[in-house]
């Protein structure tokens, strides 16, 4: 295994950090002139500013300790023109996705992209040691090759890591990758298979395309029926959002930051209709008029089945984190932004995070 490291990167980042984070030099004095509780309030949010700080040195860090699971990463800058891309090799599309009790969904998953036209998913095992493996329901696509499971079980914060590690190991099988999670559906204009879609002219210069996500509620059921998720979720949110990415597979030295939008160093992205577009930031999408393709997002799906969302953890945050009740709440709120409000799911999820949800109920 080879790791690239640029000491410049560091660098940066820590003056960026500095200056963006802390806004110590412009704001010093200001602070020394305010009240006592407002300056009290100042160092507060310097306080935050500074665990934010230190949380963004840490993602990075988590990249070079990844080497302890036998992650290839490479995370060094390359500034590149823009060159025409579009070519076809025949490589295909791939998938990149990592998974965590996710039995559940696998092979309705594997099956939709297959489909679709993926040519192989590479899956990432990032369930409990001694928990429950993605063979036990995908056995068959991985004698057949269309599924290559890899074992990261027990490993903490591991998105960016595997994300990286699939693009350097296994980009050259294809010519595109695709980064989703298990409750992410690829829905083509028309219907068509994601090779015509991909290799279109109109995306000749393209080196990530952004597809939005079309959030779905529960469809006003509270428990899981057995029935695949595009049967049972059928009524979408009015709310289009960020979303997932496809990116080429002949970036050289492409950082991986987001999960949302991949390549923080390529020169040219566009959206789901291949225009060009500008990320103001790296979780801010464009929504194009009329997309082409977008992503069915089961975010929430029922209650019973966010509780089990939620009792898997977080992929950014363990157990053990100091925000890791907050990012709890946070989740709730987002469960009941998207659906209907009833004393049975209130119920449900009460009991799995043994947390009282009486703010929700109408008084």
């Amino acid at each position: 295994m080879v790791i690239y490291y640029n000491s410049k990167i560091l660098l940066i980042i820590l003056i960026i950090i500095f200056l963006f984070y802390l806004e110590l030099p412009k704001n010093i004095g200001k602070r020394l002139k305010s009240t006592k509780k407002e300056f009290s309030s100042d160092l507060t949010k310097i306080k935050k500013k500074l665990n934010l700080a230190f949380e963004f040195i840490k993602s990075y860090s988590i990249l070079f300790d990844a080497a302890q699971k036998g992650l290839t990463i490479a995370p060094e800058y390359s500034s590149r023109s823009i060159e025409n891309n579009y070519r076809k090799l025949n490589k295909g599309i791939g998938i990149c996705t990592l998974g965590k009790k996710e039995n559940l969904y696998a092979k309705e998953f594997v099956e939709y992209y297959l489909k679709l036209g993926i040519k192989k998913i590479i899956i990432y095992d990032n369930n409990e040691i001694n928990g429950e493996k993605f063979e036990e329901v995908l056995k068959e696509y991985e004698i057949n090759e269309k599924v290559k499971i890899i074992d990261i079980q027990g490993f903490e914060s591991a998105q960016f890591p595997t994300y990286m590690d699939c693009y350097y190991k296994y980009g050259n099988q294809f010519d595109f990758l695709l980064f989703i999670d298990f409750d992410d559906f690829i829905k083509i204009e028309n219907d068509i298979d994601i090779n015509t879609y991909l290799y279109d002219k109109k995306f000749k210069k393209c080196e990530t395309i952004v597809l939005n996500w079309l959030m779905y509620g529960d469809n006003d059921l509270v428990k899981y029926d057995n029935r695949l998720m595009v049967e049972r979720f059928t009524k979408p949110i009015s709310n289009w959002s960020k979303g997932k990415s496809i990116v080429r597979t002949n970036i050289n030295n492409l950082i991986i930051s987001s999960s949302h939008i991949i390549g923080i160093n390529t020169n040219y992205f566009c959206d789901s209709n291949g225009n060009r577009v500008f990320p103001k930031t790296y979780h801010k999408f464009v929504i194009p008029n009329n997309p082409k393709a977008y992503i069915k997002h089961f975010y929430t799906k029922t209650a019973e089945e966010f509780c089990n969302k939620i009792i898997k953890g977080d992929v950014h945050f363990p157990e053990n984190h100091p925000d890791y009740l907050n990012i709890i709440k946070d989740k709730i709120n987002i469960f009941f932004y998207f659906n209907k409000i009833t004393d049975e799911k209130l119920k449900i999820i009460e009991k799995c995070v043994g947390m009282n949800l009486n703010m929700y109920r109408k008084k």
